[in-house]
């Protein structure tokens, strides 16, 4: 049988050079693919200088198009690329890749994967998107979402048609899993110099609104009052807003960072807690903090929030301790990976973390949960269902209708 052929197209991959959603996937999740069931064709519209650069050292080439947001040349460039490539499928990653992608379904017939990481938090919904979003949902093939948040949002808003719409979480990449094979608790526990009978609670976050900081340092001071060889990790790095969300443009201090991180620590300070928490600004690097901890806590106070470290942390047999919203409640709802709490309950969130210390069976058997809901999400598992959807798509394609030199 044919390999399917998969044009894969992203509008940008964020302005400061770091890697979050669409990025993560061209780099960790398309390189994934047995090239015997599915060739991947990475192209981005358009990527910062930072971007460009990070991609030259990746597992696959990726092209960057140079194109403008609204360069209508963009539209002959997809088809051309569809014709070269012999296209089966087309993935088209957020606005302008599934807007022009779309379009060009409409001449060639190759069908469509649209695929999204959030919604107009940053950005309004301008009219000429939303006529053609209503113009093109018939030639979506599929959509994804990266959240229960931004699956509603492409539902309610973007007029996806709801029967070809799901979800798709964050893609753990193999490095992960490969880390938490090789570095051992007790390695990573002597590394850091910590004892081998504390009880660790790692929280991988970003300081801003919303993120529940505050409210897990009062829940840990709890915590400590009653359980005092209880340890917090607070593994982080500052949010540099590329915009301002509009919901945040009334706070004066929204992009101050060193206010956040001194406000945290004057916080810590009146709580008294200050022996047994550990602030980390290594959030890029936390592999040792994962592996030596025995808990995730995410304390969430907004669902906008992405899932990525705990994830992760599952991938190390961390069992979560999460707020009752957003990606986590996704992925703590059905399972036995972890509890949920709500988030404005500061002594519930406290009482759990009691609990996960007092229950080292219950621990045991939430930490074999979490590893088998990471497995679930492996950037290896991921690859294999799309490599399904794709061939799924491609073969209810009409005869000649792609493409692929008549392949269909």
């Amino acid at each position: 049988m044919a390999p399917i052929n998969v044009l894969w197209l992203i509008d940008h991959v964020c302005y400061d050079g770091s890697l979050h959603g669409g990025g993560r996937l061209f780099m960790n999740l398309a390189p994934m693919f047995d090239p015997a069931e599915v060739k991947i064709f990475p192209y981005f519209l358009r990527a910062s200088d930072e971007v460009v650069e990070l991609f030259k050292t990746a597992p696959m080439k990726v092209v960057n198009l140079n194109k403008g947001k609204y360069d209508l040349s963009t539209l002959t460039t997809i088809t051309s690329l569809c014709k070269k490539h012999e296209i089966d499928v087309m993935h088209l990653f957020c606005y302008a890749a599934s807007t022009f992608g779309r379009l060009a379904s409409k001449l060639n017939g190759v069908p469509t994967v649209v695929h999204d990481f959030d919604t107009q938090i940053y950005f309004p919904y301008p009219t000429y998107l939303k006529v053609a979003d209503r113009l093109l949902a018939s030639s979506t093939g599929h959509a994804l979402a990266a959240s229960p948040m931004c699956r509603d949002y492409m539902r309610d808003v973007r007029r996806l048609p709801v029967d070809r719409l799901s979800i798709m979480p964050h893609a753990i990449p193999e490095s992960r899993f490969e880390a938490a094979r090789t570095v051992t608790r007790e390695a990573a526990r002597a590394e850091l110099g910590w004892g081998m009978d504390e009880k660790v609670f790692i929280c991988l976050t970003k300081l801003g609104p919303e993120r529940g900081n505050e409210h897990l340092m009062r829940s840990f001071a709890k915590v400590l009052a009653e359980r005092p060889d209880a340890r917090l990790a607070f593994v982080y790095k500052p949010t540099y807003y590329h915009r301002t969300p509009k919901e945040y443009e009334g706070i004066s201090w929204i992009r101050d960072t060193d206010y956040m991180l001194n406000e945290l620590k004057k916080l810590i300070a009146e709580l008294g807690i200050g022996e047994r928490v550990d602030l980390i600004e290594q959030l890029d690097q936390a592999t040792a903090y994962m592996a030596a901890a025995d808990a995730v806590v995410v304390p969430f106070q907004n669902e906008r929030f992405s899932s990525v470290h705990l994830l992760e942390g599952f991938a190390h047999g961390l069992p979560a301790i999460a707020t009752d919203l957003g990606e986590q409640k996704e992925l703590l709802a059905h399972s036995a990976a972890g509890v949920l709490v709500k988030p404005d309950d500061e002594a519930a969130l406290a009482a759990a973390m009691i609990d996960m210390i007092d229950n080292p069976d219950d621990r045991a058997r939430r930490a074999a949960a979490a590893r088998e809901v990471a497995d679930r999400h492996s950037v290896r598992a991921n690859a294999a269902g799309l490599g399904r959807m794709y061939r799924s798509l491609a073969q209810a394609a009409p005869v000649g209708a792609a493409t692929a030199g008549g392949r269909n």
